[in-house]
């Protein structure tokens, strides 16, 4: 009969397995420590981002809107510390046909071969103004004949191939206004489309500041539209705006108006105390507008 020998076992005593799990227990304590620290981190910098996004989109929108107007000619209707209200151009273009009435007056249509002679951000609107630029008595000066428009562009015949390709057969777009224009237009003058619009700091339903956007329409049920949040959140009462002569000094009269003085403060809170990150992030910026003349 043949003896076997039997070999020592091999495994793990209770000792080592007690070791082991406290060891695997620690690093993942500290690896879940780590990620969520790092999650807490990713989250506080894209409010940071977040923050510093709504002062330079905000600043970006007053810059453009506002840089156009010009005071002197009636281009601010209202202002305050909280707002402004203005004439915002919509759409521009030039006249290529003018009919005898000098009430209804044809443009390029924007589809087409010379579409880059009219252009708008939003379609003209029963309501709009429409401002027709008068043959110049004087090179450095610029009148213009208001009017508003009484319906809907309508498509009407091409304009002459000066203002379209030859071979273009896309129809016109016809304006029919209000009031006549003077005789002295004809084809060739600029169009401008403008509508009262309006810039101010609102608190929204969510509790936070938003810089808004409204435009108003006499024709419209609800002459002005719901505002709309154009860049934000801010701190409470984030934005002012500061209204100056020419001499520097504040005015309340908007032809007088040279400078625009704007200061914006956006704020976010963080969330979870994070170490080296305050808990509260804010982000400030003051800028000038220097409307044209």
């Amino acid at each position: 009969m043949l003896n076997r020998r039997v070999g020592p076992c091999m495994g793990f005593t209770l000792v080592e397995l007690l070791i082991g799990l406290v060891l695997s227990a620690i690093v993942g304590a500290a690896t879940l420590t780590l990620t969520v620290h790092h999650e807490r981190l990713a989250r506080a910098l894209d409010r940071v981002l977040l923050t510093r996004r709504a002062v330079r989109e905000g600043a970006d929108a007053l810059h453009y809107d506002l840089r156009a107007l010009a005071p002197k000619r009636e281009a601010i209707y209202e202002m305050g510390e909280s707002f402004v209200d203005f004439r915002l151009t919509t759409g521009f273009s030039v006249i290529c046909a003018v009919d005898p009435t000098h009430a209804v007056v044809s443009i390029p249509s924007r589809d087409s071969a010379s579409s880059s002679l009219t252009s708008w951000i939003v379609a003209p609107d029963p309501g709009d103004t429409v401002m027709v630029l008068l043959p110049a008595t004087n090179p450095d000066s610029a009148v213009w004949s208001l009017s508003v428009l009484a319906a809907a562009p309508v498509r009407g015949r091409p304009c002459p191939s000066a203002f379209a390709d030859g071979g273009d057969s896309t129809a016109a777009l016809v304006l029919r206004l209000t009031t006549a224009l003077p005789s002295s237009v004809g084809a060739g003058a600029a169009i401008r489309i403008v509508r009262r619009a309006r810039y101010e700091i609102y608190r929204a339903s969510d509790g936070a500041w938003y810089l808004g956007f409204v435009d108003c329409l006499g024709t419209r049920a609800a002459p002005c539209a719901t505002i709309q949040p154009v860049a934000g959140p801010y701190a409470a009462r984030g934005i002012q705006f500061r209204f100056l002569d020419s001499a520097g000094s504040p005015t309340a009269t908007p032809s007088h108006v040279a400078r625009i003085d704007v200061s914006m403060r956006s704020l976010t809170t963080l969330g979870p105390r994070i170490p080296g990150l305050t808990s509260v992030f804010t982000d400030s910026v003051l800028f000038t507008i220097t409307p044209r003349d």
